[in-house]
C-alpha cells in the first residue's frame, strides 16, 4: 500500500501575537471585527528565512527522522511558494542538491493554492504505483509572507513555516483513496501585481468579494458534497462514520461554515494549529494530520478524510487509514 511513511513540519523564528500585527491599528471597523474573530491568536514570523530555506529544512528533518537517506530519494515534488525567490532559476533542483538526492527525479508544481499538497500526494502515489522499484517520494513546501500584510481580509492571517512529506510503501498512514477538481472560473479572484513594484508595493486584491464570500462559498459547498460522497462511496463509507475529518486552517468560521453544510464535525486538532500558527498555505492539511497523529487523538487503522479547497478553485479529499 502506498503510504505517507512521515511527515516534519519546520517552525522557526519568533511568535507574534496576531493583534500585535502592524496593520491592525488602520483596520476599518469591520474588518477588525473579522481579525477578532478568525480564531487566530498568534503566527510565526521566519525573519532571516526564506520559503526555501523553511521547505529545505523541514526536508532535511523528515529524512533524518525516518532514516532516509539521499539516496533512497527517487523523485522530489518541490512545492513552490506563491512569490519565487528570483525567477527564471529553478529551486526544485536546488533542493535537490542541497540534500544530496542526485538520482531523484526532481520537479516542481504549484498553481492550485492550498490544494497543491493534495495534488503532490496524487502525483507521489502514481509515481509509485508505476515505479514498483522505486522507495520513497520526498514532498517538501515552505510558506512565507509575500506581501507586507499578513492579514488577507476577507480571509485569513499568514504564518511562517515549512512541512516536508516522504510518501512511501507500508500499511501504517495509508493513501486509501483521492479526488481533485478545479473550475478557472476563479482563476482570477485573487491576484497579486508585481511588475514594477517592490515588496512595499505589493498588495494583494480580491476581484469580487461578493463571488468570493458566497459564490464560491456555495459552490465549496457543493463540490465537497459531490466529491465526497464519490470517494466514500467508492470505499464503503459515509461522512456520518469518519471518526476525523480535517481541512486547511482559514478561519474559525470557515470551519462553522462547512460543519453546518456538511453536517459534520471538524477535528478540533485544526482549530489548534490555526490558533497556534495562522495559514500555513498548502501545508496546513499536512500539519493537521501529524497533529492528530502526535497527540494520540487519531489512533492506528481510523479512517481519516482530509479536505481541501483553494479560492483558485480547486478542491480535494484524501481517504487515509490510519
Amino acid at each position: 500500500m502506498i503510504n505517507i511513511h512521515a511527515i516534519r513540519e519546520y517552525i522557526a523564528g519568533t511568535r507574534f501575537p496576531a493583534g500585535d500585527l502592524p496593520e491592525y491599528a488602520a483596520l476599518s471597523d469591520a474588518e477588525r471585527e473579522y481579525f477578532d474573530q478568525m480564531g487566530i491568536d498568534a503566527f510565526y514570523d521566519a525573519e532571516g528565512l526564506s520559503a526555501f530555506d523553511l521547505a529545505q529544512r523541514a526536508a532535511e528533518e523528515v529524512m533524518a527522522q525516518a532514516g532516509v537517506a539521499a539516496d533512497e530519494i527517487d523523485c522530489i515534488i518541490y512545492i513552490r511558494p506563491r512569490i519565487p525567490e528570483t525567477f527564471i532559476s529553478s529551486e526544485a533542483t536546488r533542493l535537490q542538491y542541497a540534500l544530496g538526492a542526485e538520482r531523484a527525479l526532481t520537479f516542481a508544481l504549484g498553481d492550485l493554492g492550498c490544494v497543491d499538497s493534495t495534488a503532490a500526494l496524487r502525483l507521489a502515489q502514481d509515481i509509485l504505483k508505476a515505479n514498483r522499484r522505486a522507495r520513497y517520494v520526498l514532498i517538501a513546501y515552505g510558506h512565507r509572507q509575500y506581501s507586507p500584510r499578513r492579514f488577507r481580509m476577507p480571509v485569513t492571517i499568514q504564518g511562517d513555516g515549512g512541512i516536508a512529506a516522504l510518501v512511501g510503501r507500508g500499511e501504517n498512514n495509508a493513501l486509501v483513496d483521492m479526488e481533485i477538481e478545479s473550475n478557472g472560473r476563479y482563476w482570477d479572484l485573487f491576484a497579486m501585481e508585481y511588475r514594477d513594484r517592490t515588496f512595499a508595493e505589493y498588495v494583494e486584491q480580491v476581484s469580487d468579494p461578493r463571488k468570493y464570500g458566497f459564490e464560491l462559498a456555495v459552490e465549496s459547498k457543493n463540490r465537497f458534497v459531490d466529491l465526497n460522497t464519490r470517494l466514500l462511496q467508492r470505499n464503503g463509507l459515509s461522512i456520518g462514520e469518519l471518526p476525523h475529518i480535517m481541512m486547511q486552517n482559514i478561519a474559525r468560521r470557515a470551519f462553522d461554515y462547512y460543519e453546518m453544510a456538511l453536517n459534520c464535525s471538524i477535528s478540533p486538532v485544526c482549530k489548534l494549529n490555526l490558533s497556534q500558527y495562522g495559514h500555513l498555505g498548502c501545508a496546513d492539511i499536512l500539519l493537521n494530520y501529524k497533529t492528530g497523529l502526535d497527540t494520540g487523538m487519531i489512533n492506528p487503522g481510523e479512517s481519516v478524510l482530509l479536505m481541501n479547497n483553494s479560492p483558485v478553485a480547486a478542491w480535494s479529499g484524501v481517504l487515509l487509514r490510519a
